[in-house]
Formats: C-alpha cells, sequence, structure tokens
C-alpha cells in the first residue's frame, strides 16, 4: 500500500539524516567504484571457472541457443563467447574482463546465471528516485508510466522536476522508451518477452554493480506526460549511489550443502528488495496487511460484492523460519482467520523466489488431490559426473546419482528427472482451505515463484491471474560457485579473488500434469487470465484489478462436497480418547490413513446439504504422536477433499 501523505512527509523530515551516509550522487562517487587490478593468474583462475560453470554446469546453454539463436548483438554462445575472452586474456585489464564477462553472463537472460563483480565495486549500486511499470490504455497497447517514488532518495537529486505516480514516460535519453527496452533486453536479463519488457525498464532505473555495470553518465534526461493534465515535459534526473554498507555481503558459503542445493532464487532482486526495505518502501500490497511470524507473509480479508476474500501476500519463498513452520503459518491462516472467507487470493507479483521445496508443499493446502512435487534434470557433463560420484554432493541422494549414472558414456544432453521429495512427502500437511483459490503473478514472478504457479496449474489447484501474460519463467535450481569451491574443492574448483561470486543454473526444472515435459526456463506459466496494470490500477494501488480476480473466483460453483472436522489441527490424545470425528456433505466414502497408511474406507453415503457425522477410532495400538487423514471420495472414487489432524 502507497504511504500516506504523512507518512512521506515525515520520510523525508526525519529519514535523510538516517540515510546521509548510505546515498551520495554518482557524479560524487564514480571515482570510489574501481576494479582491483588482477593478476594474470587471478584473471586465469576467474575466466577458467567461468568456463567450467557455463560448459559444464550450465542446464540451459542447449536450451538458450535453440530460443534465442546466436546473435552478435544479442544471445551468444557462451562457451565460444569465453574461449575468446580466454584467447585475448593478455590483453584486457580488470575493467575490461569484467565487462566482458558481464555481458557474456547476461547475454543468456538468465537472472541464475550471474557472474558477481569483485570488492569495492560489488557494494555499490546506482539508482533513480522513481521505478517505470508496463501498462495497457483502452485499447490495450502498451504504455510505460511511473510506478513507484523512492520518496528517501529526493532529497539527493536536489530541485529538479520529479514526475508522478501515474505519468507516462515518453522517451529516455532521447530514444523512443520501446527502443530502450529492446537496448536493454539483454541488461536487463529477462527471460521471455513479458519478462523482457519489466526487467529492461529495471535495468534503466537501478543498477546494482554486484551484477551491473555503472552507468556511463551521471544522470539521464527523460521525457514524461503528466496524466493529471496531459502536459509534456523533460527533465534531467542525476543517478543516486548507494555506498558500500559497513561489513561486505555475504556470499552464503556458510549455508548447509542440502539447504544451497534446494535454492531457485533471483539474485538481483533480492537485492533490490533489501534496498527497499532501506528505504521504508512497504510491500506493494493493495491494501494495509497483518503479518505473521514470517516476514515473508502477511494476510488480510476484504470484502467484495458483501462477500469476503482473504489474501496471503508471499514476499518471497525465503521463508525467515523454516520452510516447515511456514507452511504451518500459511495453513493456520487457511483454518483459523481465512477459514470463513468465500474465496483466497494469493498474491506472488515480484516474487523473486527461494526455496524449491517450500513452493512445492504450499500447492497441497488448497487441492483435493495429491499434489506432485517440481521435476528436475542434470546436463551431462564430466564435471557433473565427478560432483555426484566423486564429492560430498554424493550425499544429496542416490536418486540424483543414479540419473546421471544412467547417461554417463552417452551422448544424452539431459538425464532422467529427479525430484528433491517423495510424492507423499510433498503432500504431509493435506488439504486445509476448501473454497476457490486463485494465484496472482506477474512477469516479475521468478524462480520459485514460477515453481508456486506453475504448480497449482499442474496439479489443477487454482487458477492464475496475471498482470503480464507469463511469469518472469526462472526454471533452474540455482547454485553459487561458492558452494562448489567450499563443498568440492580444488583442483576442479577455486575460490574467486576479491569476494567475487558467479551463480548458475544447475538443475532444469521440468514441468508434469497438464503440462508435462514443459519447461519454465524462457517459457514460464502462462496466465490462466490477464488482469493488466492501467492508469487507473497504479493510482488506485491495484485494489480494483484485485477485486476483478476477486468476483472472478466468486462466481465460481462450489463443491457440493464439504467437510468440517471437530477437532483441532493439533490435539493431545487424551483429550480425543482416541476418537476424531468429522460432518461431511455430498460424500460417498471416506478413506482414513493413520500415519500415512491407509486403515479402512468408511462408506458414509451423505447425500444432499445435511451434514452426517462420521467418526473414527484410532487403532488400540496405536500411540504416541501421530496423523489421522481422513480422504473424502465420491461414487467414482475421485476425491473430493481431504484434511490431517495431528495427535501427541
Amino acid at each position: 500500500m502507497k504511504k500516506s501523505i504523512l507518512a512521506s512527509v515525515l520520510a523525508l523530515t526525519f529519514g535523510s539524516q538516517a540515510f546521509a551516509s548510505n546515498y551520495a550522487l554518482l557524479s560524487e562517487t564514480r571515482d570510489q567504484i574501481q576494479y582491483p587490478e588482477y593478476t594474470q593468474q587471478e584473471k586465469l583462475t576467474v575466466v577458467n571457472q567461468a568456463k567450467q560453470l557455463l560448459e559444464g554446469l550450465y542446464v540451459h546453454r542447449y536450451a538458450k541457443d535453440l530460443y534465442y539463436g546466436i546473435s552478435p548483438t544479442g544471445h551468444v554462445n557462451p562457451v565460444d563467447a569465453i574461449n575468446d575472452v580466454i584467447a585475448e586474456l593478455d590483453s584486457l585489464n580488470s575493467k575490461q574482463l569484467n565487462e566482458r564477462l558481464t555481458k557474456i553472463f547476461k547475454a543468456q537472460r538468465d537472472l541464475h546465471l550471474v557472474y558477481v563483480h569483485p570488492t569495492p565495486v560489488r557494494n555499490f549500486a546506482s539508482i533513480l528516485p522513481f521505478e517505470f511499470d508496463k501498462t495497457v490504455d483502452v485499447l490495450g497497447n502498451p504504455e510505460v508510466r511511473v510506478s513507484n517514488l523512492l520518496e528517501n532518495l529526493i532529497p539527493y537529486v536536489g530541485g529538479v522536476r520529479l514526475p508522478e505516480v501515474g505519468d507516462k514516460v515518453v522517451s529516455y535519453n532521447g530514444v523512443s522508451i520501446y527502443d530502450v527496452v529492446e537496448q536493454n533486453l539483454n541488461t536487463g536479463f529477462g527471460a521471455n518477452p513479458d519478462a523482457g519488457f519489466l526487467r529492461a525498464l529495471g535495468a534503466i532505473t537501478y543498477k546494482g554493480h554486484a551484477i551491473s555495470l555503472v552507468p556511463e553518465e551521471n544522470e539521464v534526461t527523460i521525457e514524461f506526460v503528466s496524466h493529471a493534465t496531459g502536459e509534456t515535459y523533460t527533465t534531467v534526473v542525476p543517478w543516486v549511489a548507494r555506498l558500500p554498507r559497513t561489513a561486505a555481503a555475504s556470499n552464503g558459503s556458510d549455508t548447509a550443502l542440502a539447504d544451497s542445493t534446494s535454492d531457485s532464487t533471483n539474485l538481483e532482486a533480492q537485492m533490490f528488495a533489501e534496498i527497499r526495505a532501506e528505504l521504508d518502501e512497504d510491500n506493494a500490497s493493495p491494501f494495509t496487511t497483518t503479518p505473521t511470524a514470517d516476514s515473508e507473509i502477511s494476510w488480510a480479508i476484504r470484502e467484495v460484492d458483501g462477500q469476503s476474500v482473504g489474501y496471503i501476500q508471499l514476499d518471497s519463498f525465503s521463508p525467515n523460519r523454516t520452510k516447515e513452520d511456514s507452511v504451518w503459518i500459511v495453513s493456520s491462516l487457511m483454518q483459523n482467520e481465512l477459514a470463513n472467507t468465500d474465496a483466497l487470493v494469493f498474491d506472488v507479483r515480484n516474487n523473486p523466489g527461494g526455496n524449491i521445496i517450500y513452493a512445492d508443499e504450499l500447492v497441497q493446502l488448497f487441492t483435493a488431490k495429491q499434489t506432485s512435487p517440481t521435476e528436475l534434470r542434470f546436463i551431462n557433463s564430466d564435471i557433473n559426473h565427478h560432483l555426484m560420484n566423486d564429492t560430498i554432493f554424493s550425499t544429496l541422494g542416490e536418486n540424483w546419482v543414479n540419473i546421471l549414472a544412467d547417461v554417463a558414456g552417452t551422448n544424452a544432453q539431459y538425464t532422467a528427472t529427479e525430484t528433491y521429495v517423495s510424492k507423499a512427502q510433498n503432500n504431509a500437511f493435506g488439504q486445509s482451505y476448501y473454497k476457490p483459490v486463485g494465484v496472482w503473478s506477474n512477469a516479475k514472478t521468478y524462480s520459485s515463484g514460477d515453481v508456486f504457479t506453475c504448480a497449482v496449474q499442474d496439479n489443477g489447484a487454482a487458477k492464475v491471474y496475471g498482470e503480464n501474460l507469463r511469469t518472469g519463467a526462472g526454471g533452474a535450481n540455482v547454485l553459487r560457485h561458492s558452494v562448489f569451491a567450499r563443498y568440492a574443492g580444488a583442483p576442479k574448483f577455486e575460490f574467486l579473488p576479491y569476494n567475487q561470486e558467479m551463480t548458475v543454473s544447475w538443475r532444469q526444472m521440468v514441468r508434469h500434469g497438464h503440462n508435462k515435459n514443459a519447461l519454465i526456463e524462457d517459457f514460464g506459466c502462462v496466465s490462466n487470465q490477464v488482469v493488466p496494470r492501467t492508469l487507473s490500477s497504479i493510482l488506485d494501488n491495484d485494489v480494483g484489478n484485485f477485486d476483478t480476480i476477486a468476483r472472478d473466483l466468486l462466481s465460481q460453483p462450489l463443491s457440493a462436497s464439504t467437510v468440517n472436522f471437530l477437532q483441532p489441527r493439533v490435539v493431545e490424545l487424551a483429550e480425543t480418547q482416541g476418537v476424531f470425528s468429522i460432518e461431511v456433505t455430498n460424500t460417498e466414502h471416506v478413506d482414513v490413513y493413520v500415519n500415512d497408511v491407509k486403515v479402512e474406507r468408511i462408506n458414509v453415503f451423505a447425500y444432499g446439504p445435511t451434514a452426517k457425522l462420521v467418526e473414527f477410532s484410532l487403532p488400540e495400538n496405536v500411540n504416541g504422536q501421530g496423523n489421522v487423514q481422513f480422504v473424502g471420495l465420491d461414487a467414482g472414487k475421485t476425491q473430493l477433499w481431504n484434511g490431517k489432524r495431528y495427535f501427541f
């Protein structure tokens, strides 16, 4: 929700002192953003490690050549390009080397494949005090408008005229904004046309120098049209530099191997989110939300046409608690605070990703059927065979070792697919919500955000509403070079100089169910219904678009079959005396599972709207702690609903 005028005034009055040591004009800072001079050995280390990632670990390198084709000014084959750098290495200084490697990595248009600059460069960023977004006009034609002002940066740019939220962008440094987008597709490295457009807009207003090169000029000239008056005006805005933090950014090398290898995150979006939080920027929900014990999860209830619609905002899939705790938090919201709502919307717009297993596991909470987890595969390469046979990476699971062994010595480009968890493990919590559910996404929904969005489609669990036709298309498990260096080590992997880092798309996601064998990378998840941003939705903070989604969900027919659990989700066994009770309607049979083993089918024959009481007594040999699950079936044995109760 946009800050109030009072909050904005207070931020400008008191905030500038707090941020004074963190920001300055780029013109005053440029001479500090210098690359260290590498020795010849350091240059060799960097390029050889980059080549190893691009040639032997980068799982999308075949697919990218097919999707984009090869172009001198666009996508380049990464292995050919890195070989050219190696051939010219003696003639390249440190700045030239970093620029060449940056362009090779970005030309793949894969936000999981990132070349991170050395210190001190990596600790700076350049920012303009506003953000742009793609909208459509009344005829559906694309526009670019100002979507947000970073108000705490305004004091740094002096008395220049700044746009208002909603103003249309016409040109940037004298070039049509649409041509500028085309010119910055690689700079923004968004994967598909939708993501490419939005990421290019982001690249001309924010440049984190851990990943992006420093702007060539200290200011930009932008032509706008006022949304309020129709006036065309031009303004010259200086870049503001984010100065290094007191402590250098962590490379995450202290993360456990198993956690490191289940991550799927957009690194640059994470860094920009940190800056937004530092600038006291809110999380852009349509209305005020209530926080939870996980700061990445908040919720609200909105009345739409006399009915209540729940709202859960997932800012990322990187919970600040354990992923199990965060699944419980969402499940608890569904069964308590949001239990009496008539529909529910998950907002994953701009979600940069996080833990793949967590994203998969959430889907079970709002579907009657057993959900399948995301499938992934390796590129068939010597370095992957080394990792999974000769290093600690072999402990990640016999299933991963086996699929590589199956293609050893063959010409197969990829292995077969495998999953992080079994189908049973992916459904450990059971269903928690029984009304229509929608997922609200956009082309900045990325990585594990893609996983969640695609999983609801692949499992037939919910309808996807997109601000854009496709999500951001981040279809891989991402791994940091420092993880390989730490856990696999020499002679294959060496730590990089000057706190450098690289990340690589290591295992490729392959969809299943309704979209079997489709890739997420480049293609993303296609929205079931597009609800685009417009001038009106920017000005009302997307409340109108939320209401459009809510009305569509509320128009969906409800299941005639219902269930009401008479015990809480977690209960002391002594309180139940071993008996669990449910009330059901329009249900033929109820299958009962104790500790995930089917023990009984109860023929309920509950017809009509009047609820029928069903009671189940635990077997006498069951004690201690465990769970009991009820699964409702129709006459054709199709699952209608399910739910688990835990006892201790």
